[in-house]
């Protein structure tokens, strides 16, 4: 390899993996990647195609110098029973040259586009992932066919497997949200079925032994006194264990989620942290706040008490404060404190999209998962560093 190919190969390869460790999205890390094979081949103009997740056609994902003509003819192309070059490629394992798109059938349906645009030549290379999965193709348009080659220059190989690690990386990324997403749903299921069976079975049966205790205490005139203390204690601490359980299925779930919406159900749970002295939690809830879908009101919930969980653990202050308001376009719910703050380290890391801990990563997706985002920022207050957690969605997750 010449130093000319090989110093640049290094750089961009670097920069790429970069952009994916900064969590840059996938078409501007592919971006880069076409920047490098235009900037090696004087006149060429390159795109990504991505095979979608049916494998059924390609999608544009990158292409930043392909005229808009040409990028809507590529853009959706089908796999079957089209049988151009973008096809050709990844079915025969091997790039494919088209001399000449005046003559070629290859290039039968986009030709006239491409000719359009002033290029004559084209290659197409196809982009496997280390288990020989077709992941898509990378073409290359040329205005000068007299400079097309039958042998692919070593830059390019490189800039195809850059393309199949970004993909690749994408798709992991993707997989790992919807398991993360699915994690997320099993445990509201099951803290909505732990909530339901404390409220409907273990609390009535409560309810019947306290009745039952009731009913010795009324003959507590024939008991001796020792009976007597043992039976007012078994009350005390049956209603006790009543409250509890009340309390613990509320936590979990509160009923009134379902029933009165987002709202009402976060003013009942600060009311009870409150009272359990766990924390004291002011509120700022707009009255005139609108329903939402069931996805979005589990999901903020949920947020609220992650949130919470954290200021008492981390935060070293007893007091937060929850704000809820929207507008016509959205809604934004902030849980604040003043206590310490994040360490810049875990902040850094949140802002690279690396793992933060279970917690943050599962209200980082829920907030996505409702087309939201979710973002930290640092309250400079007399005591320290406080934390504000700002959540906010789209008004589509509004109930009509």
């Amino acid at each position: 390899m010449s130093t000319r190919f090989a110093i640049p190969a290094r750089t961009t390869e670097v920069r790429v993996l970069e952009n994916l460790a900064d969590g840059v999205p996938l078409g501007e890390a592919l971006s880069r990647v076409c920047d490098y094979i235009d900037g090696e081949s004087p006149g060429a103009v390159s795109a990504v195609l991505m095979l979608d997740e049916g494998e059924m056609q390609f999608r544009l994902v990158a292409g930043p110098r392909v005229p808009a003509p040409l990028s809507k003819a590529l853009d959706g192309l089908k796999v079957l029973p089209y049988d151009g070059a973008c096809g050709t490629a990844p079915r025969q394992g091997r790039p494919v040259t088209v001399w000449d798109i005046r003559r070629d059938s290859l290039f039968a349906e986009q030709r006239d586009t491409a000719l359009s645009g002033g290029f004559t030549a084209a290659w197409s290379l196809p982009i496997w992932s280390t288990k020989r999965t077709t992941l898509g193709t990378v073409v290359i348009f040329h205005p000068d066919s007299r400079l097309a080659v039958a042998k692919i220059p070593k830059p390019m190989e490189t800039a195809v497997h850059l393309a199949a690690i970004a993909i690749k990386y994408h798709q992991d990324e993707l997989q790992m949200r919807a398991l993360t997403r699915r994690l997320l749903q099993s445990h509201d299921d099951e803290q909505r079925h732990i909530a339901r069976d404390l409220h409907d079975s273990t609390g009535q049966d409560l309810a019947s032994l306290l009745i039952t205790l009731g009913r010795a205490e009324r003959w507590g005139a024939q008991l001796s006194p020792e009976l007597k203390e043992i039976l007012f204690e078994s009350i005390l601490l049956a209603k006790k264990v009543s409250d509890e359980i009340r309390t613990l299925s509320c936590l979990l779930h509160p009923p009134l989620l379902d029933v009165c919406g987002l709202g009402v159900a976060i003013e009942v749970y600060a009311n009870e942290l409150n009272r359990r002295h766990e924390l004291e939690v002011e509120l700022e809830i707009s009255p005139e706040l609108p329903r939402l879908t069931e996805d979005a009101e589990v999901a903020l919930f949920r947020i609220v008490q992650t949130s919470l969980t954290n200021v008492h653990l981390h935060s070293g202050t007893k007091g937060a404060k929850i704000k809820m308001d929207y507008n016509a376009e959205a809604l934004t719910l902030t849980v604040s404190d003043h206590g310490r703050g994040i360490p810049a380290d875990v902040l850094d890391q949140f802002r690279r999209g690396e793992a933060t801990g279970v917690g943050i990563a599962g209200m980082k997706e829920r907030a996505a998962a409702l087309g939201g985002r979710l973002e930290f920022e640092t309250l400079k207050t007399g005591v320290g560093n406080g934390t504000a957690v700002v959540v906010t969605i789209p008004s589509s997750n509004f109930r009509p």
